[in-house]
């Protein structure tokens, strides 16, 4: 395979082409939005935790790659701490290194109201996101294509003529709920969902993470719930699949739930992958 025929990341058809990302890079500083679409919306009518966490996970990557080329990373942790979020127009996160060490780096990204092309200008404090990387060795083929971990363009826009959410995000990305048990869900492992590892990417987890503890936490209050926090550790790379994530409750929170949510590869023998740790709150309002 010549250098034009290798594929290029991500493919045309993948979850982060549809979720139609911009990254705007302005000296030496990337910063990502996404419009808020009702296809990315919870119970509350505002955007997923999971989305929020997979344009972190992207521009974060991003500045970890820069900072630590030729070499490679791998999302090891992702802390996110949300504040009330808008039902409309547009989020975006901007990252910065806090540590940079010989085999580990971490991130911190400040999320807003407002367009990546418009950071300059003041949006509404959502939240903020905590990530770990591993410093990884040299890149595969297909990780020397992510054409945007090198590119100085000043703007990048993810999605192309086709891209888009024609339907629920949980939906699209196959996510099965088990009908017998409100604290389990599934996912395949498929390109659509995948990273340069060959494994789910990391904003998919956190989805799946959310999605069951949300699925959980509504079964137990009774009501509609929105996940405000959530802290994962990536133990493993989910490559086989079906994934399965299981939750449990640690304790009540007022009119919420701390819960645990494990996840699990069942084609890999039940391999634990990932942890994760969510405070879910009843939803203000609704019945």
């Amino acid at each position: 395979m010549t250098p034009s025929e290798a594929p290029s990341y991500p493919p045309d058809q993948h979850v982060t082409r549809d979720l139609d990302p911009t990254i705007a890079r302005r000296d030496g500083v990337s910063t990502i939005s996404i419009p808020i679409v009702p296809e990315i919306l919870d119970a509350t009518g505002t955007p997923r935790a999971g989305v929020l966490a997979t344009i972190v996970d992207i521009v974060a990557g991003e500045s970890a790659i820069r900072a630590v080329l030729p070499q490679w990373i791998a999302t090891s942790s992702l802390s996110l701490q949300l504040d009330a979020l808008p039902s409309e127009g547009h989020v975006r996160a901007t990252p910065r290194v806090i540590r940079q060490g010989r085999t580990t780096l971490v991130i911190e990204v400040g999320l807003e109201t407002g367009l990546a092309t418009e950071a300059e200008a003041k949006g509404r404090p959502l939240g903020l996101a905590t990530l770990g990387f591993a410093i990884l060795p040299k890149r595969n083929e297909l990780q020397a294509r992510v054409a945007w971990a090198e590119d100085a363009a000043p703007l990048s826009r993810f999605a192309t003529e086709g891209s888009g959410l024609r339907a629920p995000l949980l939906d699209r990305i196959g996510l099965e709920p088990d009908p017998d048990d409100p604290a389990t869900c599934r996912i395949a492992v498929v390109p659509y969902l995948m990273n340069t590892l060959g494994a789910l990417q990391g904003g998919i987890v956190a989805t799946l993470l959310e999605a069951t503890g949300e699925r959980f936490a509504a079964s137990r209050l009774d009501r509609p719930v929105r996940v405000r926090s959530l802290e994962i550790h990536y133990l493993k790379l989910a490559r086989v699949g079906p994934i399965r994530a299981r939750a449990r409750s640690l304790a009540r929170l007022g009119d919420g739930l701390l819960v645990r949510v494990e996840v699990f590869d069942d084609g890999a023998g039940g391999e634990l992958l990932d942890v994760g740790t969510l405070v879910v709150d009843a939803a203000p309002g609704l019945p």
